[in-house]
C-alpha cells in the first residue's frame, strides 16, 4: 500500500484543527464564568418621608462584581462598581467615602439577605438591609434636611444580563473555519 505524503499532511492538519477546536471548546466555559455580573436592587417606595424626599422615592442599588456571588455564599464583597440612589441623590464608587457590601445567597445563588451601605459624608448615607434578626430597612437622610425610609418591606434583586462580547460566536467561527480549511486540503490531497 502506497501512502501519499500530501494526504498524510492534510490528515495531520485536520487532526490538529480538530484538537484545537476541542481545546477552545473546553477552555471557553471557564472564561465565561469570569465575566462581570451586575445585581440590581429595587426597593419599595418610602413609607416615611420628609422633604426633599417623598413617598414616591425609594432606594435602588446596582452592584457590579467580577464574578457571580455563587451558591450558598455568605460574606463581604468588593464590587468593581456600584451606585446607590434614593430618588434625590446618588452615591457611586467614584464619590463614596464609605461602602459596605455583605450578602448571603440561597443554594441556587439567589440573594436572600444583605446589608449594604454607602456614604459621601458622615451624615449622608443610603442603606438597605435585610438580615435575620434585624429590621428590614431601606433608608436615607440628608443632615439638617430630610429623610426617607421603608421598614419591613424589602425590595427585589435582579441580575442584569451580561453581554457575551461575541466570544462564543468568534470561537465557533474560528473552529468551523479551521475545520473547513483542513477538510479542503485533505480533499485536494486525495484527488
Amino acid at each position: 500500500m502506497k501512502t501519499n505524503p500530501s494526504l498524510n499532511r492534510s490528515l495531520t492538519t485536520l487532526l490538529w484543527a480538530a484538537t484545537a477546536a476541542a481545546a477552545l471548546s473546553f477552555a471557553h466555559p471557564a472564561s465565561v464564568q469570569a465575566v462581570p455580573i451586575t445585581y440590581d436592587y429595587t426597593g419599595n417606595t418610602f413609607t416615611n418621608a420628609t422633604a426633599p424626599y417623598t413617598t414616591s422615592d425609594k432606594v435602588t442599588v446596582s452592584v457590579t462584581l467580577s464574578m457571580p456571588l455563587g451558591n450558598s455564599f455568605s460574606g463581604s464583597v468588593s464590587p468593581i462598581a456600584f451606585s446607590f440612589s434614593d430618588g434625590v441623590q446618588t452615591i457611586t464608587n467614584l464619590n463614596a467615602i464609605f461602602s459596605q457590601f455583605i450578602f448571603a445567597t440561597s443554594p441556587s445563588g439567589a440573594i436572600e439577605t444583605w446589608n449594604l451601605a454607602a456614604s459621601v459624608n458622615p451624615g449622608f448615607s443610603i442603606v438597605t438591609s435585610n438580615e435575620p434578626g434585624s429590621q428590614v430597612f431601606d433608608g436615607t437622610a440628608i443632615p439638617n434636611s430630610g429623610h426617607g425610609s421603608n421598614s419591613n418591606n424589602p425590595g427585589t434583586w435582579t441580575v442584569a444580563a451580561a453581554p457575551d462580547g461575541g466570544t462564543s460566536i468568534t470561537l465557533l467561527s474560528l473552529s468551523v473555519t479551521a475545520l473547513a480549511v483542513a477538510a479542503r486540503r485533505c480533499k485536494r490531497a486525495a484527488a
